[in-house]
């Protein structure tokens, strides 16, 4: 049997291993080719969008069952004879066999294939992009999302709220990497003869993706280092510790000198003190620490002003505890907030707590400083 000699079942499917029912990772782009590639859909040369911006090139229009647009558009690579993208820019065809242009959400968009997450230059789409990686079987692809109808403006000065309301508009697949062409060019007639030697098979299951969290992606993008430097600054101001705030202060703008990531500087500023265990601006606690050392570290922290913490009987905890039994933590910030102040956590993805004490009256400035850091950071429920 002959590659693509059927309609595929169902609807336009566009997936990283096949497009409707074309399961190569390579395309030449002409009308006999994309013909026979594509024999249940009408194939007519016309302008197509371009992969840039608003403008036209000259492409090929694959129509399904409606006559007024086509249901994918070809992009030629240049010269070569292949194709360096085939789209889908309205709902007759199913992205990842379930969403549609002009109407599925971000909010509703899973694709575990992802890997990149950012706006277009103007900030006007959201743009994702996934697949290939080390996989030649996999078609790397683009989605945009329009802002919804009833925003105007610039996406990277909003939030999720307005994120997750963005539409599909365009899902374009780069088809025709030159590490999977047969040949490095082609013609018209070289891929009639190559298409017509390829039998018809089933796409190579798809291996497990990083299933990133693409909203956390979006933010890394308007990672500002200035501002994040600036607030630490000020969170110096707030906190609550027993080292010197002015020197506290130098370290935090050294560190942003040598790092560039969030986590990475908020690592080096919650090991700040560390080494001797004896000053300190945030404190850390491994997961298996003993309970004991959690009220040590407050005690250290707050200094003087540890006398006005009840703190919790280690009696009323398993002998031999760690921080990680459950209650320890709410327990230990129940007994802070009666005295007026919060135990804050910072999430950093590991199995060591980050932990910083603050007034408990700042509680919503606090919150607000760590906007900017793109790192979580939530005070402990008593």
């Amino acid at each position: 049997m002959r590659l693509f000699s059927k309609k595929p079942k169902g609807d336009l499917v566009l997936n990283y291993d096949q497009i409707a029912g074309y399961a190569l990772t390579w395309l030449p782009c002409s009308h006999k080719a994309l013909q026979l590639a594509f024999p249940h859909l009408t194939v007519k040369a016309e302008p197509v969008p371009s992969y840039n911006g608003p403008q036209t090139e000259d492409g090929f229009a694959l129509y399904a069952g409606d006559p007024s647009a086509p249901a994918l558009c070809v992009a030629p690579d240049q010269d070569s004879g292949y194709a360096f993208s085939i789209t889908a820019h309205n709902a007759q065809a199913l992205c990842l066999g379930e969403y549609q242009i002009g109407r599925t959400t971000l909010g509703e968009f899973r694709d575990e294939h992802l890997d990149e997450a950012g706006f277009w230059v103007d900030g006007s789409k959201i743009v994702l992009m996934g697949g290939e990686g080390n996989n030649e079987k996999m078609n790397r692809t683009r989605f945009l999302f329009e802002p919804p109808a009833d925003f105007s403006g610039d996406l990277t000065k909003v939030g999720d709220d307005v994120w997750r309301r963005c539409v599909l508009s365009e899902m374009r697949y780069l088809i025709s990497a030159r590490r999977t062409r047969p040949t490095e060019t082609i013609d018209d007639a070289g891929a009639i003869k190559l298409l017509k030697k390829e039998k018809l098979h089933d796409p190579v299951p798809l291996l497990p993706g990083p299933n990133v969290d693409l909203f956390q992606m979006l933010r890394r993008e308007l990672y500002d280092p200035t501002k994040a430097r600036n607030n630490y600054v000020k969170l110096a101001d707030i906190a609550i510790y027993n080292a010197d705030p002015a020197t506290v202060k130098t370290n935090i703008k050294a560190i942003f000198k040598q790092h560039d990531t969030p986590e990475s500087v908020t690592m080096e500023i919650a090991y700040m003190f560390n080494d001797d265990w004896h000053t300190t601006f945030m404190f850390t606690l491994d997961w298996k620490a003993d309970i004991q050392d959690l009220p040590a570290q407050i005690t250290t922290a707050l200094g003087d002003q540890s006398d006005q913490i009840t703190f919790p009987d280690l009696a009323d905890f398993p002998e031999n505890g760690s921080v990680g039994v459950p209650g320890v933590f709410e327990a230990y910030a129940k007994a802070l907030q009666a005295a007026g102040f919060d135990l804050w956590s910072i999430d950093n993805g590991s199995d060591t707590h980050f932990l910083f004490v603050a007034p408990l009256k700042a509680r919503k400035r606090v919150a607000k400083l760590f906007e900017p850091t793109h790192m979580m950071a939530d005070p402990f429920s008593a």
